[in-house]
């Protein structure tokens, strides 16, 4: 395959990551990461088994065996129905819980597994479903931009914690109003659970290391703050609030990173404590 044919083949999905795929040719997700990849605390994870949690594209999933894991599972939903929806959403009768109109789900990963010749594994499930008598237990697993989906964020964290042999690597936003109001030890969150666009539980660096104890794990490193950056495929609105505008001005001030537009995010180097 030439560049030219990847590219083409790329192009006729909807990407979230933003993955450099081979050749020169590369995803046009609607975030990009790859700035960050040398501020994240990634542990050693040559010949380990691995789990990347709510993988979509396999942005992790695929950094991870690029890292020289000998087993990468890369785990997520196959229906969007299965996701944390408000309760506003979920009494909707005429609502597409499925979605059915995107594409599949794991239809990036499936190309990228093509392409680049890959041995991850897919596998459909639940982060709240995870069980060692199931899965098996990892050396490293990574969860990345999920827990502020979730409804009951600690409840995942208990699975995952059973399922953690060794490290967990949480990648996820903190919310940039919440972190200036509260920027040192206290806990704090804003809740939010409204549309279909939806976010939960938003905190500051100090809520996101609270969870993760109340979860089951000591944290032991940290990343710099930085921006989960727009990508190509992430056409902004043209007339957005004054709020939103207000906290991209806020993430970037945290982040100290005014090249981009994006969201707070930190990772956080973690290992269970029970």
């Amino acid at each position: 395959m030439t560049q030219q044919s990847i590219q083409e083949r790329l192009d006729a999905l909807r990407w979230y990551h933003t993955i450099d795929v081979k050749d020169g040719a590369v995803t046009r997700g609607w975030f990009d990461l790859r700035h960050a990849l040398p501020s994240i605390p990634f542990p050693d994870v040559r010949g380990k088994r691995c789990l990347d949690i709510g993988t979509w594209d396999g942005f992790y999933a695929y950094e991870l065996e690029r890292r020289g894991a000998a087993e990468v599972i890369a785990l997520d939903i196959p229906d969007l129905a299965g996701i944390d929806y408000p309760p506003e959403i979920r009494v909707l009768t005429d609502y597409d819980f499925s979605q059915s109109s995107t594409q599949p789900r794991p239809a990036g990963f499936h190309l990228l597994h093509e392409i680049l010749e890959s041995k991850v594994q897919w596998r459909a499930g639940n982060i709240y479903d995870l069980d060692p008598d199931d899965v098996g237990t990892f050396d490293v697993v990574v969860c990345g931009s999920l827990l502020v989906h979730l409804r009951d964020p600690v409840r995942a964290l208990d699975a995952v914690r059973r399922v953690t042999s060794g490290a967990l690597l949480s990648i996820d936003h903190l919310h940039p109003p919440v972190q200036i109001l509260a920027p040192g030890k206290r806990p704090l969150f804003q809740l939010r659970g409204m549309g279909s666009d939806f976010q939960w539980w938003l905190p500051n660096d100090a809520g996101a290391r609270h969870l993760l104890h109340v979860g089951g794990f000591r944290v032991d490193d940290v990343s710099p703050f930085f921006l989960l950056r727009h990508g190509e495929g992430n056409v902004p609105e043209k007339d957005r609030k004054l709020g939103h505008r207000i906290t991209g001005r806020l993430n970037q001030l945290v982040a100290r990173d005014r090249t981009a537009s994006g969201h707070l995010h930190r990772a956080y180097l973690c290992r269970p404590r029970l």
